[in-house]
């Protein structure tokens, strides 16, 4: 008999797969998830997605993501993530300048 999951109960299982090391505890299995998780949030809210990184002096393993026709003029759901650098229109802009 299957299993019968909530949508909060996925994300529950997301958010420990990326907050507990124990429940992927190979970097080349991680690695892969992370891959997988960018494609899957890329295909829904727009972006393609780049490479992952694991972590050097940071705490945390990074994936880039690079706006494409698909992400909204101001930037959608990554609005607030990584502000450094803003998307506007189909562009990627340094908030700098």
């Amino acid at each position: 008999m299957a299993k019968i999951l909530t949508d909060q109960e996925l994300g529950e299982i997301v958010w420990k797969a990326t907050h507990d090391m124990e429940v992927i505890d190979c970097a080349d299995s991680y690695e892969h998830f992370l891959e997988d998780l960018a494609d899957l949030i890329c295909d829904h809210f727009g972006g393609v997605p780049g490479k992952v990184s694991p972590p050097d002096d940071e705490l945390s393993w990074t994936v880039g993501i690079h706006v494409n026709e698909c992400v909204p003029a101001g930037g959608g759901i990554f609005k607030g993530y990584d502000t450094d650098v803003r998307w506007e229109n189909g562009e990627e802009l340094d908030n700098d300048h």
